[in-house]
């Protein structure tokens, strides 16, 4: 019988970063950082949470992203696509530092993603992968946070 190895091309090579629950706590609530972070609940749910660069988190993205199901007006919207993009980027690649993010979006009530790389903490649109700092004027604004 051969033997042969089978690699997973798809899943690129990350470096991971480490930061304590208490450090990233004291990170989030900073208002320098964290314009919002006042009137913001943030739940952290681990003692150690693992991020990545901004660059490898593009990878990541694009495929989480990939093959997202359908928008269905109140059944399958923006807080699902939030809840699943947090739950692939937990699977696929171990990291806890995809949160979801429930607050004001430019159109209203939304459901959004949040997540902190080595260059800081960003607001990413998970219907269509647009990124923004959360220090900037983006229509987005988090007043509950959850990283699992």
């Amino acid at each position: 019988m051969s033997k042969f190895i089978i690699k997973a091309e798809h899943i690129p090579s990350l470096e991971e970063f480490e930061i304590s629950s208490g450090d990233l706590n004291t990170y989030l609530k900073n208002p320098y950082i964290n314009p919002y972070a006042g009137s913001c609940k943030i739940y952290l749910w681990d003692n150690k949470y693992f991020y990545i660069s901004h660059e490898d988190w593009g990878k990541v993205f694009k495929d989480v992203l990939f093959g997202m199901p359908k928008y269905q007006v109140d059944k399958y919207d923006c807080e699902n696509f939030s809840i699943l993009v947090s739950a692939r980027v937990s699977e696929r690649y171990k990291l806890n530092t995809c949160g979801i993010a429930i607050g004001d979006g430019p159109t209203g009530r939304h459901g959004f993603n949040i997540f902190l790389s080595d260059v800081g903490l960003f607001y990413m649109e998970p219907q269509s992968g647009e990124v923004y700092s959360v220090d900037e004027n983006s229509g987005y604004r988090a007043d509950l946070v959850i990283f699992a």
